[in-house]
């Protein structure tokens, strides 16, 4: 079973902004696919990082190889000391910037590996310039098992962030990472309650299509009509969400896009969804929509906590009739006046 822990550092940075022909970009993610071709990754120290050995244990993510890895075999051949560097293309900062990358270590008993990330401040790759530490880990509390980690900066300008492997020959063993990502984390400011029609209009075409496929499934259980039954779940949706505030939309803490909320998310920025969220729970309702039958033969489903029903009625001719409405009394209204308009139809006949 594979492990998963996260650490979080934080770090208050004043970023020195040097002037670029063109600006370093604001995210990274590395997946080591292929160690040769890193780019703009820099090596340093007691150099000698390489592609993940299936021998030893498989990447966190992708191929089995697809991590970079390093060992005790780097040592100074003098000293028997390790102080290997790998150091990330140069990023733009803008504001908080979150760190993320999963590592391990060979599970060899006897043996001790050590890690520490830290920030460097600018373009340069020099040991000296690494004076902010976010992630430290050694001895026993290196796991053997992926482990994600997680540091979180603040600051303006650009800088690089370095993976520094320390230890000794003796005491050395074999470590990996990957799924290195770097992205800009949302502030809280970021994420928005915007009253916009147009914008209200797409979301309600979306929550429409949701509502009308989950009704679907029920229907298609009952060998009913989904198409009468999808339209109504359709307008039903949509006259729904016009009485919400307006679309809510959050910014994507990886990417740094704007997407629509899960629902928890959604929950959590409006009250008001919460407690619906919350009789419907306690009515029993669920996200399903669920058909009943009752005596007199009609069939009715709950779509966005209305009632509606389906009306079927056998024509002169043995052929049948559907309709689709909303709330009891209109399914009771529509099957009197088709009993009504058939007894007429029955007295005209018999003349």
């Amino acid at each position: 079973m594979k492990t998963f822990l996260t650490l979080f550092a934080s770090a208050a940075l004043t970023l020195s902004a040097a002037a670029h022909a063109e600006t370093p970009p604001s995210s990274l993610t590395e997946g080591f696919d292929d160690v040769t071709s890193l780019g703009d990754w820099v090596q340093a120290g007691s150099t000698g990082w390489f592609q993940g050995n299936t021998g030893i244990f498989s990447a966190q993510a992708g191929a089995d190889t697809s991590y970079i890895a390093a060992n005790f075999l780097i040592a100074d051949p003098v000293t028997n000391v390790i102080d290997s560097w790998l150091i990330s293309p140069e990023i733009t900062l803008a504001g908080p910037t979150r760190l993320t990358f999963y590592t391990r270590d060979s599970a060899e008993e006897g043996f001790t590996d050590s890690l520490e990330v830290l920030f460097s401040a600018g373009a340069g790759t020099a040991a000296s310039g690494f004076t902010t530490s976010l992630v430290s880990i050694s001895g026993v509390a290196y796991p053997n098992g992926w482990t994600q980690y997680t540091a979180d900066i603040t600051g303006t300008g650009t800088g690089r962030f370095g993976f520094h492997y320390t230890g000794t020959y003796d005491e050395a063993s074999y470590i990996g990472i990957d799924s290195i990502a770097i992205a800009a984390v949302p502030e809280p400011s970021t994420w928005l309650m915007l009253a916009l029609g147009l914008g209200a209009v797409g979301f309600a075409a979306r929550r429409s299509r949701r509502a009308a496929a989950g009704a679907g499934l029920a229907l298609a259980a009952l060998g009913m009509s989904q198409g009468a039954m999808a339209h109504e779940a359709s307008k039903e949706a949509t006259q729904q969400v016009t009485k919400d505030q307006g679309m809510v939309v959050v910014r994507d803490a990886d990417t740094g896009a704007l997407r629509a909320p899960t629902a928890e998310e959604y929950r959590a920025l409006v009250p008001s969804a919460a407690s619906a969220h919350a009789r419907r729970t306690e009515r029993g309702v669920s996200s399903a929509p669920r058909v009943e039958v009752s005596k007199n033969g009609t069939r009715k489903i709950n779509v966005a906590d209305k009632a509606v029903y389906s009306v079927v009625t056998r024509n002169a001719d043995g052929s049948l009739t559907e309709a689709c409405v909303t709330g009891a009394d209109a399914a009771n209204a529509l099957v009197n006046n088709t009993r009504t308009a058939q007894a007429k139809e029955q007295r005209y006949e018999a003349q």
